[in-house]
């Protein structure tokens, strides 16, 4: 074990070979990254929903797709290798083929050549339509766990400005006195949630009746207010109309059991009219009544916390398997060889 310093702090060391942690691109990386996609997400200050893995795009495939938190389409191509022409030109057809709104090219290193190009690109297109270039790495401190790092070589003009303008906006458009209302409720119990459970992240207010804090494979978790009630749900939407009535009808078929383990009643919506399905709990809230406003945040922070520690694991683990249950079920694809 590394020795400390008179702080107690470690030394971060950096483990140059990438594939002693991830044997293979398509069948190690890839998966790797659409099962954590909230960790890259983290490092561009973006919320990531991952479509589906492996998407074709005419003669070749597209490692991740994905939506932003404004449902916008984001193509994520990645590899263990260095940078190369190949990749760069297949991100161009993924944009191109998926009306992307964003591209993010992940590799260990990148030649100065394709980082000067996603500059290029990013100076030569409009806003809407963005160019990432993110280094992956894996650092350790001491004898401890390896973690992923995930650094940006190249990004969209203005991006930091944008994301602070866009944060300065939310702000703004929550100002109206309803919405502040609401969203100030929201932003209070996931302060408060986050003490407890580290995992759940506290996002910019938003314009609506609604916010999304953490994303995964199987769709997103969020706080609601509709009809004087406040809701805590997961909701089910991995884009697939057939994985989301799957995933939810292996959960609901078990509901007794979920119920105890979240120690909660929790109302089970199949939602037959849209493509998604939730798992929720619910609670009536006056939010003009500071007493009862004080009540719903107390429930609301109780009831994300259980909720997200009793399902929010075996969500992504169900949804996982059953894209891949899904994949396998397809007719394989012709490469064009």
């Amino acid at each position: 074990m590394d020795e400390l310093d008179s702080k107690n702090l470690g030394r971060l060391h950096r483990i140059v070979d990438t594939r002693s942690v991830w044997t293979s691109e398509a069948g190690d990386f890839t998966p790797w990254l659409a099962e954590n996609i909230d960790v890259l997400g983290d490092a561009l200050g973006m919320m990531l929903t991952v479509v589906d893995t492996e998407v074709r795009i005419g003669d070749f495939r597209l490692d991740i797709h994905a939506k932003d938190g404004d449902d916008r389409s984001v193509v994520i191509e990645n590899q263990l290798e260095r940078t190369d022409h190949g990749h760069l030109g297949q991100c161009l057809v993924y944009a191109s083929g998926l009306d992307a709104s964003t591209v993010i090219w992940v590799a260990p290193k990148f030649r100065e050549e394709f980082r000067s190009a996603l500059d290029w690109l990013n100076e030569h297109t409009g806003s809407e339509l963005g160019f990432f270039g993110v280094e992956v790495g894996i650092v350790r401190i001491g004898n401890g766990p390896s973690a992923p790092v995930f650094d940006i070589v190249s990004r969209p003009n203005d991006w930091q400005k944008t994301v602070k303008t866009a944060g300065n906006a939310a702000e703004a458009r929550a100002a109206t006195p309803v919405n502040a209302a609401r969203q100030a409720l929201f932003t209070d119990i996931l302060t408060a949630a986050n003490t407890r459970q580290p995992a759940i992240a506290v996002p910019t207010p938003k314009k609506g009746n609604w916010i999304a804090f953490a994303s995964g494979p199987f769709g997103n978790w969020g706080l609601v207010i509709s009809d004087d009630r406040l809701r805590v749900e997961a909701y089910l939407d991995t884009y697939n109309g057939d994985i989301n009535n799957a995933l939810f009808d292996e959960f609901a078929a078990n509901s007794t059991a979920w119920q105890d383990q979240c120690g909660l009643e929790l109302s089970w919506d199949r939602l037959e009219d849209r493509r998604a399905s939730r798992i929720a709990a619910q609670k009536p809230v006056d939010l003009d009544d500071p007493a009862d406003r004080e009540a719903a945040r107390k429930w609301g922070v109780d009831t994300l916390v259980a909720m997200y520690n009793a399902l929010n694991t075996p969500l992504r683990a169900a949804a996982k398997a059953r894209r891949a249950a899904f994949a396998e079920s397809e007719p394989p694809l012709d490469d064009g060889a």
